[in-house]
């Protein structure tokens, strides 16, 4: 799914929206990036971090897609509350807790997200984008629920248990764009309710740009929603879209982190699985997939990505990425990268007559570096060339893609 103009304010990038609840109906919204180090003067031991990110996602063909979030958290060493929030102004994502008891582990949660972006948003097609099918489209949720805290690992800030069931609230309201073909029925504005369960285990140690280097962390996902108005939606000469007024969505994510055997320490492997399902999902409700970056706190590592991809450019009901990383520290804030990855989506496709859902393979590598910048600043680059993406074109779909990724971050 694609949005724009791309170029015009901080467009939004992984997990507020998107992964939040991974894959759980999740448009563009606010950038995950990284969890540098406190800036001078502020507490060294992780329980007040504050950044600016900045970055973008070119992939070949389709544009530059920015992204930008301011990110926040404070969890007080006491362990009475927690406070998480990425915040763009036109995509956010808060959550608050606060421990019941004064020694206890339970806590009640608050939540909210929004997205209200001004401009229309598409789906691409084997690398064509579907002008004709653009929406103008927001949601608003709040949410309130319970959560397990425990202690995990080399007790870091980020480190730790945390289990939260929360109930959300809210809507969904839709616009045709200035492209939208004239036949195409419009979605039903609706309230929606989400039942989600969320689980994260945290043990990584991170070095001085956050970066995993040993341990492992995992989660998982599970969400109901149901929205009380809903009717046939979408193209008619494709056949209109019936289902999505009650679905399904399950995801789980792994990583580890360890050294290499017969290398000095400054040489890492990292491993990663993503995966996801649903049942009953549409545009609105899809997992959402595409580049960007897991360089970040313990909820980053959630996001699934496809390299040398659009921000977001496929909604999913399934898939599964596995990827392998080498990393190699030249000096104590200098890491070269380099990553492959196999990854299954179901996307759609073109054929004789329509569209049609095809599970397609996308194996890929990836070259970038990381590197400490002065004024308590990171920089993060990489180049990935994809050899199942298909690039757009008037003589149909060619294989291969090559994308770039830069983010900088500015700790505060």
């Amino acid at each position: 799914m694609r949005s724009f103009p791309r170029l015009a304010l901080l467009a939004g990038f992984s997990l507020v929206l998107s992964t939040s609840v991974a894959g759980a109906g999740n448009p563009p919204g606010p950038a995950e990036g990284a969890a540098p180090p406190p800036a001078a003067g502020e507490p060294d031991d992780g329980s007040k971090v504050s950044y600016v990110t900045l970055g973008a996602v070119i992939p070949r063909g389709l544009g530059i897609d920015p992204f930008g979030a301011l990110y926040l958290w404070r969890a007080p060493v006491s362990g009475e509350s927690r406070f998480r929030a990425q915040l763009t102004g036109i995509a956010n994502e808060v959550r608050f807790d606060k421990r019941i008891g004064p020694d206890g582990s339970l806590a009640w949660v608050a939540t909210l997200d929004s997205m209200t972006l001004p401009w229309e948003q598409w789906e691409t097609v084997q690398g064509t984008e579907v002008r004709s099918g653009e929406l103008k489209w927001g949601q608003g949720r709040v949410g309130a629920g319970f959560a397990l805290h425990g202690p995990l690992g080399p007790r870091e800030s980020y480190n730790g248990l945390d289990g939260a069931l929360t109930l959300e609230a809210g809507a969904l309201w839709f616009a045709r764009g200035s492209e939208t073909a004239q036949s195409y029925v419009l979605p039903t504005d609706t309230f929606e309710a989400r039942l989600h369960f969320r689980f994260r285990a945290d043990a990584l140690e991170r070095n001085l740009l956050a970066l995993p280097v040993q341990g492992w962390s995992a989660g998982v996902d599970g969400t109901w929603g149901g929205r009380n108005k809903w009717a046939p939606w979408g193209d008619p000469s494709a056949g209109l879209q019936t289902g999505g007024r009650s679905w399904l969505a399950a995801s789980v994510f792994a990583y580890a982190a360890f050294g290499v055997p017969g290398l000095p320490a400054e040489h890492r492997l990292i491993s990663s699985v993503h995966a996801g399902a649903g049942s009953d999902l549409d545009r609105f409700s899809a997992f959402q997939l595409g580049n960007g970056t897991t360089w970040g706190d313990f909820e980053t590592l959630s996001r699934p990505i496809v390299p040398a991809a659009g921000m977001n450019e496929f909604s999913t009901s399934r898939y599964a990425i596995a990827d392998l990383e080498y990393r190699v520290g030249l000096l104590p804030a200098l890491f070269l990268q380099l990553r492959g990855t196999l990854a299954w989506v179901d996307r759609p496709v073109s054929v004789a007559g329509g569209i049609e859902t095809r599970t397609g393979t996308f194996p890929a590598v990836t070259a970038g570096a990381t590197t400490g910048l002065p004024w308590d600043s990171a920089l993060e680059f990489a180049w990935s060339w994809n050899f199942g993406l298909e690039n757009g074109g008037e003589g149909g779909p060619t294989k291969g893609r090559s994308g770039f990724l830069v983010t900088l971050v500015k700790v505060f």
